[in-house]
């Protein structure tokens, strides 16, 4: 991972300090600056790690840098040629125009794959690389997709409502990146590692952010904290209602076995595949692991060592800080589909202005999320959940063996 170098360290101080005045230009020219900074913070330590190595191609791999593939340098080559150009804006406009100007899918491959190692959230959940798709058919139910008896009218309707279309193009991800012109000459394989790491950010951020609590509007996946049940009422402009929370003090099997059970029937009261539970998982916030679930969950055994992740029902625990404090997300993973279609390549921007050595570009990808079922999370408030003792039950006074 990149490390932040001291401009970049100084610029979010500043942004923390203007949080702190409630004056929205001076937040809105920290956040800017941070921006700034931050990107050139990759750029710098890229451009160095690649000049201790440039001309050695196994130095370069251990490094981080991939050996690019003959589509992938040509459309770096030709990245670079319109970022050097007199006329960015129509240079792009050129590229655009042509037929290879998305990113090449292996570039979007090896970004998917940075990001489901390093964000294990995302690791989680069902994420499809569509390619240059932008609509996909994903089935509802497969379990109930098949019937005895004759084939009719019904059944032929209760097929095709299995099917729902997720349309990518609805949900799009756009972050900018800054790179100096002298930068450039460096070549296809250091642009490749600066395109990868800016897009790696951007794309992890907004996804996990969308995949826990997204509103379904705005271009922004259905969180897994929002209601998605047939016929529900979505706002143009908050999107799908959140959940109702369900809220707990403990993680005994009574309690817990209730909050599982809510999960093992669809919407219509069907029971899911015995295997559902198997990736049943817990996401919260760092601070309530430590704060709160972590001691619901642990205890001291008789050796003196502690004993954790004690749940009634097998869970994983994944921390996210896309979960605000006090709540947690229970559900099945598997039930929940992230979908990473096509893309429109690299574009040039004047949306920021900069020096004249630094030119900006915008990345665009396409993506959308959805849970499978209304029944595939609930939202617990576990701000008031107690710690986790042993408890010993005793016989009473007099009771026989027998009895």
């Amino acid at each position: 991972m990149i490390q932040l170098e001291n401009h970049a360290k100084e610029s979010v101080k500043t942004l923390a300090a203007a949080f702190g005045t409630d004056d929205a230009e001076q937040v809105e020219q920290a956040l800017a600056a941070t921006f700034e900074d931050y990107r050139n913070d990759i750029a710098e330590e890229l451009a160095t790690k690649y000049r201790q190595a440039a001309g050695d191609s196994a130095a370069l791999a251990a490094r981080g840098f991939r050996q690019l593939t003959a589509e992938e340098t040509r459309y770096y080559e030709r990245f670079i040629d319109a970022m050097k150009s007199p006329n960015p804006r129509q240079a792009f406009i050129t590229m655009a125009d042509s037929d290879d100007a998305a990113l090449p899918t292996t570039v979007i491959e090896d970004v998917l794959g940075k990001i489901r190692t390093e964000h294990p959230l995302l690791a989680a959940v069902k994420m499809v690389n569509t390619q240059t798709i932008t609509k996909w058919v994903k089935a509802k139910h497969p379990e109930q997709m098949a019937s005895w008896g004759e084939l009719d009218s019904a059944v032929t309707k209760e097929i095709t409502g299995a099917f729902e279309v997720v349309d990518l193009g609805q949900g799009k991800l756009s972050c900018f990146a800054v790179l100096s012109i002298d930068m450039l000459e460096l070549g296809p394989t250091f642009v490749d590692a600066y395109v990868r790491e800016a897009l790696a950010e951007a794309m992890a951020l907004a996804l996990e952010k969308g995949v826990v609590d997204g509103s379904g509007v705005n271009g922004e996946p259905i969180g897994m904290m929002r209601k998605v049940a047939a016929g529900v009422s979505v706002n143009t402009t908050t999107g799908y209602p959140a959940k109702t929370v369900e809220r707990v003090t403990d993680f005994g099997p009574a309690a817990y076995g209730a909050l599982v059970a809510k999960l093992v029937k669809d919407e219509e009261g069907r029971l899911k595949p015995a295997g559902a539970l198997s990736s049943l998982t817990m996401v919260c916030n760092t601070v309530d692991y430590l704060t709160k679930v972590m001691p619901a969950t642990t205890v001291l055994a008789t050796n003196g060592g502690y004993v954790n992740g004690l749940f009634p029902v097998p869970t994983k625990v994944i921390c996210s800080e896309a979960v605000p404090e006090g709540k947690a997300v229970l559900g099945l993973m598997d039930e929940y589909s992230l979908f990473v279609g096509g893309n429109r390549g690299l574009q040039y921007s004047d949306e920021y202005k900069f020096l004249e050595d630094q030119r900006t570009f915008k990345m665009v990808q396409y993506a959308n999320g959805k849970a499978d079922d209304d029944t595939s999370f609930v939202v617990l408030d576990v701000s008031k959940l107690d710690p986790a003792y042993i408890t010993v039950k005793t016989k009473a006074d007099g009771a026989s063996a027998g009895a």
